[in-house]
């Protein structure tokens, strides 16, 4: 796995969405210990309705910020911090990973994530506009990525992008998402509708437009600040991949995830613990 995947797959778990390098960067030369087995409670749910009806509107959380826990095989590698801002009618969601423990000795760049998105006031029941995304880790590496969407007024996004020092321009007439975004997506359908169990995005990537679907599995049951929560936990896969990722929602925290793992040849691989949460109530 290259590093900018990995870094966004933790975010993506979307969540993301919820974004997929740096985590690889801080594990490439760790051991690998055995995995232990965790138990938690799980009460399973109906399949979903294929005439579910989609989710047309949109809701952010409230600004705030965010701790993850980043593990590989449970060993501790990283932090990472996220924070939202909605200010005057944009959007700007961003992330940053710092190595920890023996990994810190390894990588000394911190990779940094950044989408900015159109949201008008008067529009505020409509979707927001993609505008930017952004993958930095320092000057001389080859898999920064940026990408930059413009919209017509007849509904197409027109993608235009560079990755590995090579630039591609796409053109498409569905509603288009940076895979940072995958998190805040999924957020917005539960606090519209947390009966929904199932629903795609397309998703702008690497030059590559691809399908990722999440589907609700069960509710569980989470400790986060000496509280046991609920949560939904949900799959996350792409469209021809085989690769599962797993995120476990608290509607205590507007549909945020508190966990998020990935698997990789059935055995898990990474995990993103939230540790820290807060609401920006100045903003």
């Amino acid at each position: 796995m290259d590093q900018q995947q990995t870094h966004q797959l933790i975010l993506l778990l979307l969540f993301t969405l919820v974004s997929s390098t740096s985590v690889n960067a801080f594990t490439s030369e760790l051991p690998t210990p055995s995995l232990n087995e965790t138990e938690e409670k799980t009460s399973e749910l109906p399949a979903p309705s294929p005439d579910e009806p989609e989710v047309k509107q949109f809701l952010l959380p409230p600004n705030y910020q965010s701790l993850y826990k980043l593990e590989k095989y449970g060993t501790h590698v990283g932090d990472m911090e996220v924070e939202l801002n909605y200010n005057n009618g944009v959007i700007n969601y961003s992330s940053i990973a710092t190595a920890k423990g023996l990994a810190s000795f390894l990588v000394k760049t911190k990779p940094k994530e950044n989408s900015v998105l159109n949201w008008p006031e008067d529009a505020r029941l409509s979707f927001p506009q993609q505008q930017s995304y952004n993958y930095f880790q320092d000057k001389k590496h080859k898999k920064n990525q940026q990408i930059l969407f413009s919209h017509t007024q007849t509904n197409e996004t027109l993608i235009k992008g560079s990755y590995k020092h090579k630039t591609y321009t796409l053109e498409t007439d569905k509603t288009v998402w940076a895979r940072q975004l995958l998190p805040l997506l999924m957020s917005s359908d539960l606090q519209l509708n947390p009966d929904i169990t199932s629903n795609s995005f397309y998703i702008s990537d690497k030059g590559q437009i691809q399908k990722y679907t999440y589907t609700r599995l069960a509710t569980e049951y989470i400790k986060f600040e000496n509280k046991v929560l609920p949560v939904l936990k949900f799959k996350i896969n792409r469209e021809g991949n085989g690769r599962m990722s797993y995120a476990w929602l608290s509607s205590a925290h507007f549909y945020l995830p508190l966990k998020i793992e990935q698997y990789k040849k059935d055995a898990l691989y990474l995990r993103m613990l939230m540790t820290h949460f807060k609401l920006n109530q100045d903003d």
